[in-house]
């Protein structure tokens, strides 16, 4: 019998903690990243922090150029200026300063470049502060502008998340990285249906450690719900495990499943219809009360889980129309055709998902 072979991609350093931007003329010199630095960050907080960054560089010997990225959301346009700047710099290695947005694009340009790239997190809102993979709407964009070749991301080589900065960064988006966190019950649920079913590849190891990273959200909630440094490091370590077990299956499998496929689809209907989608995290927070419903699971439980920690459980609390959540459930199931889930191969029918949505009490 023959095995697949397997990659594995994983941070070689990780620090977390008060004032652990100091470390990072440290790790850029451990890992023997060469000494022209690229900083990329938003055009506003995450801008002064980068600042903070060129400073504390260019005093260690560094030499550093910026990078501003103000789109929102990003395109492939974004990236391909950004690695053009790369090339026109000569840049060693790409620091993203920030959220979603802009660590997705220094991700994406390093990894078409072949460069090192370090997360540097400015908020705990999702997941990919550690993972391979990039934005459902980027990876469409570049997908569709550029081909499938230019798709795919790696793992940051490094992440640096200072919790005293992570704390200065709104509740609501530590409120949407739990919702990120919580999502993983219902992807290693589905996960696991498609190996029974299809029999898809299932790695226990990398199930165990979504699941965890779950786990640490509903046994550290009540810390978590007071907010500050500490529930900051809490969700910190949660989302840096889920990366991770993207970066042990080789896939987004251990981490999206149904209620992210919901999310998406919210976010395409946000694009056709022009309302505006709410944080990632806490889309697939309603996704996963909902799935959860369907795989019997209880619902309930993460329902009362996620509102203690002061994740948005209905649609209203989200700022969403009860429509569009009905016409995301019966569209969810075209995003991912190949990725088999609860929702089945023929997905729900507009009655289906309104009595879904409306027995689980999101809309």
């Amino acid at each position: 019998m023959s095995f697949k072979t397997e990659i594995m991609e994983f941070p070689r350093c990780v620090i977390m903690g008060a004032d652990a931007l100091k470390k990072i003329p440290y790790v850029i010199q451990k890992l023997v990243l060469g000494n022209k630095v690229q900083l990329v960050s938003g055009s506003t907080f995450t801008k002064k922090v980068a600042e903070e960054l060129h400073l504390m560089l260019s005093d260690n010997g560094f030499k550093v150029s910026t990078f501003t990225v103000e789109s929102n959301p990003v395109t492939h346009v974004d990236v391909k200026n950004l690695a053009k700047r790369l090339k026109t710099d000569g840049s060693n290695v790409v620091l993203g300063v920030g959220g979603g947005r802009i660590i997705d694009v220094a991700k994406l340009a390093s990894a078409w470049l072949n460069k090192p790239f370090i997360s540097v997190p400015t908020s705990a809102s999702h997941d990919g502060i550690a993972s391979p993979i990039v934005s459902f709407l980027l990876r469409m964009d570049v997908y569709e502008n550029m081909g499938s070749e230019y798709v795919e991301a790696r793992a940051p080589l490094a992440i640096i998340a200072d919790t005293s900065v992570i704390s200065n960064a709104s509740r609501r988006s530590l409120a949407a990285g739990c919702g990120d966190l919580i999502s993983k019950i219902v992807a290693v649920n589905d996960w696991l249906l498609a190996h029974k079913i299809k029999g898809e590849d299932y790695s226990e190891y990398a199930a165990a450690m979504a699941l965890m990273a779950a786990n640490i959200i509903k046994t550290g909630a009540d810390v978590i719900r007071m907010g500050g440094e500490k529930a900051v490091r809490t969700v910190v370590k949660a989302l840096i495990g889920s990366g991770v077990s993207m970066s042990i299956a080789g896939s987004s499998r251990p981490a999206s499943g149904a209620e992210h496929l919901f999310s998406h689809s919210l976010d395409l209907l946000s694009l056709k219809y022009g309302f505006e989608r709410a944080e990632h995290g806490m889309q697939c927070a309603l996704g996963t009360i909902m799935m959860a419903y369907l795989h019997k699971l209880n619902w309930m439980e993460i329902r009362s889980l996620l509102m203690k920690i002061g994740v948005p459980v209905n649609a209203k609390q989200l700022g969403i129309d009860s429509e569009y959540v009905v016409e995301a459930l019966t569209k969810a199931h075209k995003i991912r055709p190949e990725r088999l889930t609860i929702l089945g191969v023929k997905g729900l029918t507009k009655a289906e998902a309104e009595k879904l949505a409306s027995e689980t009490e999101v809309i």
